[in-house]
């Protein structure tokens, strides 16, 4: 899949991951003052770095605390995934074969 899509959209749009966090929060925000219990899980697609992840989720939390902040409800956030999405990234063979073939020398002519 080539293109301009998944995380690096959001990397460089931030806007974007922004939009679509508040969308999801408000909604179960909704969901919830009318008595339907939701635990929304949102997904950073197309991840292939550590640092892809962290930064889309630092956005992701705070622009979801600032919506729950203003629609004056809490809920929970599925963290499934989280920590065992870090560490696979960075335990990941394609991470380790580009860690390797980077760390050759090029070849002089």
């Amino acid at each position: 899949m080539l293109g301009h899509r998944g995380v690096r959209l959001g990397i460089t749009y931030p806007e974007i991951t922004e939009m679509q966090t508040r969308a999801i929060i408000e909604a179960a925000c909704r969901l919830n003052k009318e008595g339907i219990k939701v635990a929304p899980e949102i997904m950073i697609p197309l991840v292939g770095l550590v640092k892809e992840l962290s930064d889309q989720k630092a956005i992701v939390d705070r622009v979801a605390a600032e919506a729950m902040k203003e629609q004056g409800v809490k809920i929970t956030l599925s963290r499934r995934h989280d920590d065992r999405d870090a560490a696979r990234l960075r335990s990941s063979p394609i991470r380790s074969r580009a860690t390797r073939s980077s760390s050759r020398s090029a070849p002089t002519t």
